[in-house]
């Protein structure tokens, strides 16, 4: 440990900014000419034949065993715990290449726009006009702005609140003059995929890189000023949470994950579990965690409305936070009985993680409103107009399609002529809701002018190409053309009556990596894997052709 640079499984030299380290990936490089100079398909070079790749590829297992980098096996019964199969998730067998500059801007706004989405979240009028159309055809958005309402106009119980919040984006390699440019794709807060995972891939892949340095006796050119991302996403989203128990004030009252069965979320989960009892030793404390799913937990909830509205599990387990990862979208909400016991989570004392005004704020509506010209100045303090240019770059073409004007009638009639060119998105999470293609086109022609309100239009946005293997749970690595999507992980406490901002950081990042002829890859939805990223100048991947 130097300062807190962290150089174990490297001995190259690093770097810190903005509390992000980025360490060297080879020890030395030998001045040489690669066959194959193309820092965007480096894997050529690092891997250059079957038996290469194989080897590579038991290496990467046996070790991602060894740190932990596994998951229950999907579609196995979970009944009993002795007999189920960990395996790792799908990844890739080394990181992806992605523009430096890109990723530290990435970097750069990310406390700005956790900010950002606290303001929006605090401002109940807002939240209400930004939904007023969508509501009349939306019933699931309905139910979400009549709760919120509902406990603005009771009063809210709980004045702090905590997001956990992930920004992703995609490099666009712009059509005209073939620059790359970072483009947002959403805004997430709350249940937040990938954490528990990215910690576990960024160790692994620079342990392959180190395997490659062994390979290659240091020899890989191309690598001469590449960095590759420390990443520390579990540890810090999991401090955020420990933070805000701790600001509950009853040492004895739990901390309860509502998790959906049956998907990825254990790498959430479980290792924010183990990373909070473990800060909570440190500081002394036992913190009693439970995980529970969203029906069951609506079984054994209640709230103590005669007294000071504390919500408890069983009767008698007080709880002081709710990280909410399951009970987000409709499928979600299978009886009544969940309705009430989400309704009852809002009213409590409980911090929750996301509260129903941070899960309004960050929908593509309120993403495509803050798109919109002078909106970032209504939110945004002190009118940092660097900042918020470095903001508005990242925006893509958003359109809400309620008005009845020509602007939108010509946007329309834009993306069904050319429905390659934009996504129509609906107000879901996890991809759902996401129209591509023709299915643009076949939606927009069929929705009528008060349906299609429930829905915005993106520019679609034209991805960087790189290459890279991909290993899949219980299939050979194969080559393929990847887009990647990096996430920048962070976390807020904050007091939502005197707005005052106890907490925000950076937390890490993510990078999910999918087929490039996939429209959409979600790892646990299919298609795509666990990655991480190998920071690479800008202007050598400009250089770099993809053949």
């Amino acid at each position: 440990m130097i300062g807190n640079i962290h150089l174990a499984e490297s001995n190259g030299a690093a770097r810190v900014k903005d509390g992000t380290e980025l360490v060297k990936p080879l020890n030395t490089v030998a001045a040489q000419t690669d066959a194959c100079n193309n820092v965007k398909q480096y894997v050529l070079e690092a891997i250059r034949d079957e038996q290469e790749l194989y080897n590579m590829e038991q290496y990467a297992i046996d070790y991602a065993h060894s740190i932990g980098l596994v998951a229950p096996m999907p579609d196995q019964p979970m009944g009993t715990f002795s007999n189920i199969v960990a395996v790792p998730p799908p990844i890739t067998l080394l990181p992806s290449p992605f523009p430096l500059e890109l990723y530290e801007q990435a970097v750069d706004v990310q406390q700005q726009l956790s900010e950002l989405y606290f303001r929006i979240a605090s401002d109940h009028q807002f939240l209400m006009d930004s939904f007023k159309d969508v509501i009349k055809t939306d019933p699931f958005m309905a139910r979400l702005v009549q709760i919120a309402k509902l406990v603005h106009d009771e009063g809210v119980h709980q004045p702090l609140a905590m997001q956990l919040q992930r920004s992703d984006y995609m490099v666009q390699l712009e059509p005209l003059d073939g620059t790359l440019a970072l483009k947002q794709v959403e805004v997430n807060i709350g249940p937040l995929g990938g954490p528990g995972f990215a910690t576990g891939i960024s160790k692994l892949h620079r342990k392959m890189l180190d395997k490659v340095a062994i390979v290659r006796e240091g020899r890989l050119a191309m690598l001469a000023n590449a960095f590759a991302p420390v990443d520390r996403s579990r540890q810090g989203l999991a401090y955020a949470l420990y933070e805000s128990w701790k600001l509950f004030g009853d040492p004895k009252a739990i901390l309860l994950f509502l998790g959906t069965p049956g998907i990825l979320h254990f790498e959430q989960l479980q290792f924010f579990q183990f990373e909070v009892e473990k800060l909570g030793k440190k500081d002394g404390h036992l913190v009693k965690v439970l995980s529970l799913t969203f029906v069951e937990a609506s079984k054994r909830m209640s709230l103590d409305e005669t007294g000071d509205f504390s919500l408890y599990i069983d009767g008698t387990k007080r709880v002081a936070l709710v990280q909410i990862t399951d009970g987000n979208v409709p499928d979600e909400f299978p009886t009544e009985r969940e309705w009430t016991a989400r309704t009852m989570m809002e009213r409590s004392t409980a911090i929750l993680s996301p509260n129903i005004r941070f899960q309004l704020s960050c929908t593509k509506k309120i993403q495509q409103l803050l798109a919109k010209p002078g909106m970032l100045e209504r939110f945004i303090p002190n009118n940092n107009s660097k900042l918020m240019d470095q903001l508005r770059s990242t925006f893509t073409g958003l359109w809400g399609l309620e008005e009845d004007d020509q602007a939108t009638e010509e946007v329309i009639e834009a993306a069904i002529r050319s429905p390659g060119n934009y996504v129509l998105k609906a107000q879901l999470e996890s991809g759902l809701g996401n129209f591509f293609d023709e299915e643009v086109a076949e939606m927009l022609q069929k929705l009528s002018k008060q349906d299609r309100a429930a829905y915005i239009l993106q520019q679609r946005i034209n991805p960087l190409v790189v290459k890279n293997f991909m290993m899949r749970q219980m299939k050979p690595a194969q080559m393929e053309d990847v887009v990647s999507e990096m996430g920048i992980y962070a976390s807020l406490i904050g007091n939502q009556f005197t707005g005052q901002i106890l907490h925000n950081s950076v937390a890490g990042y993510t990078i999910r990596s999918k087929p490039s002829k996939l429209n959409q890859g979600g790892v646990d939805s299919g298609g795509g894997t666990v990655d991480s990223a190998l920071l690479f100048p800008t202007a050598e991947m400009l250089e770099a052709k993809l053949i």
